[in-house]
């Protein structure tokens, strides 16, 4: 128990992140949405709204782990740019 603690002292969990809580809820609920209009291959309009939306989002979230060094907006931002990479090479094929 006494090393959590002092990795908790050493490494402010606050300092992970650069957004508050609900802007995470948020991007991500939203984020979720446009995968599933990116996913779409019936729909070309909601397909591409959706994908832009995925790319703008995870280059958003990137830039700013980059900006402020948070690990956590690094990572979505990768993991949101991933998602769209996958949905343009799914409705590709």
């Amino acid at each position: 128990m006494e090393a959590l603690l002092d990795v908790i002292d050493i490494l402010p969990l606050g300092e992970l992140v650069g957004l508050k809580p609900m802007s995470y809820a948020t991007r991500l609920g939203l984020a979720t949405l446009a995968f599933g209009a990116a996913m779409n291959a019936d729909k070309v309009i909601a397909r591409v709204i959706g994908f832009v939306w995925l790319l703008l989002a995870g280059a958003g979230l990137f830039l700013i782990g980059i900006t402020k060094g948070t690990a956590v907006d690094l990572v979505l931002g990768v993991a949101v740019l991933g998602a769209a990479g996958y949905s343009w090479w799914y409705t590709r094929s």
